[in-house]
């Protein structure tokens, strides 16, 4: 087995840049400049991933104004409301995207979503969209569709909107469908035909799709939809090692299983020594051709600095990892 390390969606900005985009919201800095500095700080991260011998590369996502934004931008029938909501149990929040009629692609620009312009030459690049489902489930559906028909428009949506991308070097996309495991905001649990047409809704973005598709689980335990994520034209399943206890799984993958090992919502930096271990105790209950060592979710709820010392402790984990296998 030989594991490899990869970034999990939105990354911090740092001081500076929060400070900066918060005066030109305000109309207090110039647009020129702000720009400049989101780009600067982008090639960071991404010269950061290159340094450390990342197999993919992710932008950090610093000019997304929130996980759900570039999407909502880019699906007609979708506006963005005027209602911010809180993002799970984190510090942060999210503007609610509102349905108002048939779901579909609209027109959008591929540096919306990856800017992979900033690094010519080969490269895998990585991105990490909303799933069909968690989209939905944070969404206000004022359509009059049924819960089940927004889940599969919003999929087929996504599925034309990945094809599209992956003409802007996109190897590898992520749908991070935190709904799956966690539903904070909601009293009564999902039936099992609502988790079907979730599980619908990922196959549909899935098969036939010119570039790789992982599912990445995040906030609650994933204990009991692993198997059934397994069992779906996946490339990758993922899942929070700090809200599953791995020691009760008997999960059999025939493809990688990413581990969320660094915890996002944590300052403490992991040591590499003990990441490495912990994926070895998880790799005796769960049998995968590969594992993946990643954040458990964005790391964007950390100071910049913290984030990029997890970056290099994954990578440190990896190396570790292979001498002692």
């Amino acid at each position: 087995m030989c594991p490899s390390a990869q970034l999990a969606g939105l990354h911090p900005r740092s001081e500076e840049l929060i400070e900066l985009t918060r005066a030109y919201d305000r109309g207090h800095a110039d647009k020129a400049r702000t720009q400049k500095l989101v780009e600067t700080e982008t090639q960071q991260i991404i010269d950061l991933q290159k340094r450390l011998g990342f197999e993919y590369l992710v932008d950090g996502a610093l000019y997304w104004q929130d996980p759900l934004r570039p999407l909502t931008k880019s699906l007609k029938g979708v506006s963005s409301g005027s209602r911010y909501s809180r993002w799970f149990d984190t510090n942060t929040f999210y503007l609610k995207p509102v349905i108002k009629g048939k779901v579909s692609l609209g027109e959008f620009q591929p540096h919306d979503f990856v800017r992979s312009d900033l690094s010519p030459g080969p490269a895998k690049w990585k991105i990490a969209l909303p799933g069909p489902y968690t989209f939905s489930e944070l969404s206000e559906n004022k359509s009059g569709l049924s819960k089940e028909q927004l889940i599969l428009s919003v999929a087929n949506a996504e599925k034309k909107l990945i094809q599209a991308l992956a003409g802007s070097r996109i190897s590898l996309v992520q749908l991070s469908e935190p709904c799956l495991v966690y539903r904070p905001y909601r009293k009564e649990v999902a039936s099992s035909k609502e988790i079907q047409t979730a599980l619908d809704a990922i196959r549909i973005v899935a098969e036939h799709s010119s570039v790789k598709l992982a599912v990445q689980t995040s906030f609650g335990d994933a204990s009991a939809i692993l198997s059934q994520l397994v069992n779906l034209p996946l490339d990758a399943i993922g899942f929070d090692l700090y809200s599953t206890d791995y020691e009760k799984l008997r999960l059999k993958s025939p493809k990688p299983i990413v581990l969320g090992i660094v915890d996002s919502r944590e300052s403490h930096i992991e040591d590499p020594s003990w990441i490495a271990h912990t994926a070895t105790l998880v790799s005796k209950h769960v049998e995968a051709p590969d594992l993946v060592f990643s954040p458990n979710s964005d790391l964007k709820y950390l100071p910049r600095t913290v984030a990029d010392a997890k970056v290099e402790a994954l990578s440190s984990a990896t190396r570790i990892y292979k001498e002692t296998d």
